[in-house]
């Protein structure tokens, strides 16, 4: 689902208000109350709001995700080795969109070596630490995700129709063993569904402490992306895609 003007203008509301209803929704955008409830359904079954009688909030905060800065002190060994061997897809001239993920942001230092490489990411932190590197970097808007370096919202979802890149590079909470990619942040989820459309190269970056794990929001199997990069061998996985 690409987002709407007017599912940008509900999303902008509820980060203004706690809870709004269908009514209010109706008359500030000029729509009928029934459309605003297909608009709100959409918007639901792809994580973006929560419906509750009569009304919308915003998605509860995610409990017990660990922040940017204690992720990217997390299996450092393990995305190191995850960064040199996904480095050997990286290529002078490319445009390249990294995640906010921890995992995607080890890949810098090998962009940085690129000539005519340009970076486009949703994570503050990352795009600080490419611009220090000299990366020609382009860092997607929007607000933050749960009071962390990872933006979402109506600007990035805008921005992100109006890009195409060459390769992205993404990661997330977990992976099942039919291959199946989830995470439990919903906002985080739909930025990466985003991505993988903008992306003619799909890279799947995955740690083994994620491995046959489940997340509440699915966002893609393996089979629909062109590569995914380990640090180990996954032996109960069931997949054709191509792992490095």
């Amino acid at each position: 689902m690409s987002i709407s003007e007017r599912q940008g203008k509900i999303l902008e509301i509820l980060n203004a208000r706690n809870f709004i209803t269908v009514n209010e929704l109706a008359q500030i955008t000029f729509t009928s109350p029934s459309s605003i409830r297909r608009d709100l359904s959409a918007m639901q079954n792809v994580g973006l709001v929560k419906r509750s009688h009569g009304g919308v909030t915003l998605p509860d905060p995610i409990q017990g995700v660990a922040s940017f800065y204690d992720r990217t002190h997390q299996n450092i060994q393990a995305k190191r080795l995850i960064a040199k061997k996904a480095a050997a897809l990286l290529h002078d001239g490319q445009s390249i969109m990294v995640d906010s993920s921890s995992t995607a942001g080890f890949l810098l230092p090998y962009i940085a070596r690129l000539n005519y490489a340009t970076l486009f990411t949703n994570n503050i932190h990352t795009a600080l630490s490419a611009i220090e590197l000299g990366i020609d970097t382009h860092c997607l808007g929007g607000h933050s995700v749960n009071g962390s370096s990872a933006l979402a919202g109506t600007e990035t979802y805008k921005s992100l129709a109006d890009i195409h890149v060459d390769i992205l590079f993404f990661s997330s909470q977990s992976l099942d063993r039919y291959g199946w990619i989830s995470d439990s942040t919903e906002e985080e989820n739909y930025v990466r569904c985003l991505m993988l459309r903008a992306a003619q190269k799909k890279v799947f970056l995955c740690d083994s402490a994620k491995f046959d794990k489940t997340a509440v929001y699915k966002l893609v199997n393996l089979r629909d992306v062109d590569c995914a990069v380990f640090d180990e061998h996954f032996t109960a996985l069931e997949t054709s895609c191509k792992i490095l």
